[in-house]
């Protein structure tokens, strides 16, 4: 059974019209196509992506300052790169930005579960999550938000759950869930620190729960699969392969 849940913010909780923003703020101030501003955010992300799995990143490393670093060879001007973020963060309509459903579905788990924010950062300080989750009204919902420059470590690393965790007042990590949308931070993250994972994924048509974790395509979906989260412990799928396309 469940008894606390960490969710992760960005693909979760929030979609892509922050970077959309981002990127129309961008090109208004520079003159540089979106297109161009969007293949460098995306370029940049993913050598983010492989050096964290890769373990490449090194401890007390800002993880801002190190993700507008990996911008600057695609050629952004990295001071109107944070103008336009600073300018996303005031036009945002948080409507567009929510996932769907998913403000029905927090509000409804923390009826009868503590909840924790655990997110990782990139372009942005964790204090602009914090705002937009104010401005979304989602906030109240939460004990905490717990973020990558804030505490000194990021997903999948087990000393990230565990601070979430110990947010949630949980002893027995089996008693936690985590959502997230992505297969290494996330999902293989919480596996790896015992948590039951809940991922979102386009790839299934209906809730799927293997081994005490789950795949759930829609929001609406989470109330219902994180209560009936019971049986094999989470670590289930600690040694198989994620479905193609994930890692």
């Amino acid at each position: 059974m469940v008894d606390g849940i960490s969710f992760d913010v960005w693909g979760t909780i929030f979609g892509d019209a922050f970077f959309s923003e981002i990127e129309k703020h961008y090109s208004e101030d520079t003159g540089t196509p979106r297109e161009e501003i969007s293949k460098s955010m995306q370029r940049a992300y993913e050598i983010l992506r492989e050096r964290r799995k890769e373990g490449a990143i090194d401890k007390g490393v800002d993880p801002v300052a190190y993700s507008l670093q990996l911008l600057e060879p695609f050629g952004v001007d990295i001071d109107a790169f944070k103008n336009a973020m600073a300018a996303a963060l005031i036009s945002i309509d948080i409507e567009k930005l929510l996932r769907p459903g998913i403000r029905e579905a927090i509000e409804e788990l923390s009826k009868d579960h503590p909840l924790v924010i655990l997110g990782n950062v990139v372009y942005w300080p964790g204090a602009y999550t914090r705002a937009l989750m104010n401005k979304a009204g989602l906030s109240r919902f939460f004990r905490a938000q717990l973020y990558s420059d804030e505490i000194g470590c990021a997903k999948p690393s087990r000393e990230a759950f565990s601070k979430a965790l110990s947010v949630l007042a949980i002893d027995d990590p089996h008693g936690a869930a985590h959502v997230g949308d992505n297969f290494y931070e996330d999902f293989c993250g919480a596996i790896g620190a015992n948590f039951h994972a809940v991922m979102f994924t386009k790839d299934v048509a209906e809730p799927t729960v293997i081994g005490g974790n789950a795949f759930v395509k829609d929001a609406s979906q989470l109330p219902a699969i994180i209560r009936g989260l019971r049986g094999q412990s989470p670590s289930y799928l600690s040694e198989q392969q994620g479905p193609s396309g994930w890692l």
